[in-house]
């Protein structure tokens, strides 16, 4: 398990999709320079301050990452080795579209110390990229990813998106399909989500556009995870799948409490039991730092009960599960709401492991939810 793990945050991005509710900025091309040099001034304050080091997993996220130049990642990586270091085996990977970089920019990214690239496909039907919103086209996207490959990227995720309004089930089958034959070494699935403050909400709001149903979403899933468990992927967190030894180390390191960094415009924290996040506004980040000061919107101290939950949660969503302590497995047990689960198979529990079967993978987060409070439950 990564014992501390880097994340910078990229917030730049050719166009905002209407699904995405991320932080993030278009254009402003004129300010990639200043934020990279605030990034690595960010870094460096942290200098002495944290003995977790060296890193053994960053992770450029977005945002857009590849937007970027190849000589401002290499300065960044350098900022971070010469603050913290980094370990020879670190997993270091970037976030990437298919149109913002060739086979010169993989090249010289993968010149830079990065090894493992995620691509954001997110469909291989031009349709389905056409309602997403997507710059790219299906063949753009097999055209990167070819180029990732000639550029020497042995380790690549991609990234791809179900439960698309009005795509018919051929499609995500189609999408799949390609997947199997490119032969990732991760995937990436995610039920797409209306999320407020999108495009797609708004016009869900209008009456413009109607989700998918949950009877067809819950196929879509059911029907990825045994497709690719079929085609030798290991399902490892509730949307991850990978090659055996490729799982994804630094969200790993998320998912079982391991202390992180987070540097750039929203990016979050975890050391030493403190939780801290940055500012969302572009002049409030770049102005806190350039005047010497913490770059935080908020902090807090997470109480020792708070983060053993938060833990059990995260890690609930992993095929691994999680170790119950003595007292946790017992007041579970005496909960009826628990044993229906146990019967319906969406759980199991073996000694003290609690994991969640492929039925409960469907219901994570809210079985999560239920788990959590039958443990705060007092009496």
């Amino acid at each position: 398990m990564p014992v501390f793990g880097l994340y910078i945050h990229i917030p730049f991005c050719p166009q905002r999709c209407p699904y995405c509710a991320f932080t993030i900025l278009t254009g402003h091309t004129t300010l990639y320079e200043r934020y990279v040099e605030a990034v690595c001034t960010e870094m460096r304050t942290w200098h002495g301050r944290t003995p977790l080091q060296p890193l053994q997993t960053i992770f450029f996220g977005g945002g857009t990452p590849s937007l970027l130049a190849p000589a401002q990642i290499q300065r960044i990586l350098d900022t971070a080795a010469a603050t913290f270091g980094v370990t020879a085996q670190a997993e270091i990977t970037l976030e990437a579209n298919p149109t913002t970089a060739d086979a010169s920019k993989f090249a010289a990214l993968r010149a830079c110390g990065i090894n493992r690239l995620s691509l954001g496909v997110q469909s291989f039907q031009d349709a389905d990229l056409h309602t997403l919103g997507r710059w790219h086209n299906a063949a753009e996207a097999q055209a990167a990813y070819t180029a990732a490959r000639q550029a020497g990227f042995s380790n690549v995720n991609l990234d791809v998106i179900f439960s698309i309004p009005g795509a018919p089930r051929a499609h995500w089958q189609a999408t799949v399909a390609t997947l199997i034959a490119l032969a990732p070494e991760h995937i990436s699935t995610y039920s797409l989500t209306l999320e407020e403050g999108t495009r797609f909400a708004r016009r869900q709001h209008q009456g413009r556009l109607s989700p998918v149903s949950e009877e067809d979403d819950a196929w879509a899933y059911t029907w990825v995870m045994e497709t690719l468990d079929s085609a030798g992927y290991e399902h490892y967190e509730v949307s991850s799948f990978a090659r055996p030894g490729c799982r994804a180390q630094h969200n790993w390191g998320y998912w079982h409490g391991a202390e992180y960094l987070g540097v750039g415009l929203s990016a979050h924290s975890l050391l030493q039991g403190q939780r801290h996040w940055n500012l969302r506004p572009l002049p409030a980040y770049l102005h806190a730092v350039e005047s010497g000061q913490a770059p935080w919107e908020g902090s807090e101290v997470l109480e020792p009960t708070a983060a053993r939950h938060e833990r059990l949660w995260l890690q609930l969503r992993t095929c691994e599960g999680s170790v119950l302590q003595p007292g946790e497995t017992q007041r579970l047990l005496s909960a009826p709401k628990f044993q229906a689960m146990l019967e319906a198979d969406l759980i199991h529990l073996q000694a003290s492991c609690l994991r969640l079967t492929p039925a409960g993978f469907l219901l994570a987060d809210a079985i999560g939810v239920e788990v959590l409070a039958l443990l705060e439950q007092r009496g």
